[in-house]
């Protein structure tokens, strides 16, 4: 059993409904922290995500005793498209209305679309900019007016933003552009509010669209030889390999990191 670390801390996870996001949902609630989480489509595996929290809960106050009832975390879900303009408010108006403040911002939620240079629209653009960019960032403005006392901000890149892979430009410049983001963030929340602004920077993990995409013979033998070579353990992550980085960039231990984009990689990749 996880220790209840953030007991009385509220933290909003975007795109948690499924991957990594619903593994670092599930983390922080076990950690004690209230979860709200975000979806983007079916409200379906949200609900399955909330349910799960709740179950865990409980079966963690039943296996403490009676004294532990105040201890349930407070777990719900909200629609919000990264593409709508008006979610970042409205996220934090619910969370608000719930909680009172705001302590912690994983900002997960994530869209890519690969296509080639020449075939690139400004639609496609625009679209992976807004969702992957855009939407963190004004996610975090809204929040700053609500914060607790010593808020946590984690952002999540991608290994593609230091790789440059091909024929996902929109994707790459967006999550090249978080990681700047993060940075000059943490210098500016720091100041104003005593925050800390921190960004994971995964390479491939072991999640249900992984999965599909190793089914083919031929991304099999592409990524057989990266995998083999990985020099923290010859697979790719779990996602509670990803989700413990995140419960501890979160924490108060890691009070004196900050700005920081950390490889979550198994030392795959490197600055």
């Amino acid at each position: 059993m996880k220790s209840k670390s953030l007991t009385g801390k509220n933290a909003i996870v975007t795109g948690a409904s499924r991957g990594i996001g619903k593994g670092i949902a599930l983390d922080l609630a076990k950690r004690g922290a209230n979860v709200l989480i975000t979806y983007n489509s079916s409200p379906t595996p949200a609900e399955e995500v909330i349910t799960e929290i709740k179950k865990q809960s409980q079966s963690e106050t039943e296996s403490e005793g009676s004294q532990a009832v105040r201890a349930q975390v407070d777990a719900f879900a909200i629609k919000a498209s990264g593409s709508d303009t008006s979610a970042p408010k409205a996220i934090v108006d619910v969370a608000v209305s719930r909680w009172g403040k705001i302590d912690i911002i994983v900002n997960n939620a994530g869209a890519r679309e690969d296509y080639d240079f020449e075939d690139m629209t400004l639609d496609n653009w625009e679209g992976q900019l807004n969702t992957n960019l855009r939407f963190p960032v004004f996610l975090i403005k809204e929040a700053t007016p609500y914060f607790g006392s010593a808020p946590r901000i984690v952002n999540v890149s991608s290994s593609y933003a230091i790789d440059g892979h091909t024929g996902s430009l929109a994707y790459v410049a967006a999550k090249g552009s978080i990681e700047a983001v993060t940075r000059s963030l943490s210098k500016e929340l720091g100041h104003k509010y005593n925050a800390t602004v921190n960004c994971i920077r995964p390479g491939p993990v072991n999640t249900e669209l992984w999965a599909r995409s190793i089914r083919d013979p031929e991304v099999q033998r592409e990524w057989e030889p990266t995998i083999r070579g990985t020099p923290a353990a010859p697979r790719v992550a779990e996602v509670g390999d990803v989700a413990d980085v995140v419960g501890f960039l979160v924490e108060e231990g890691s009070r004196w990191v900050t700005g920081q984009v950390l490889n979550v990689s198994g030392g795959l990749f490197f600055e």
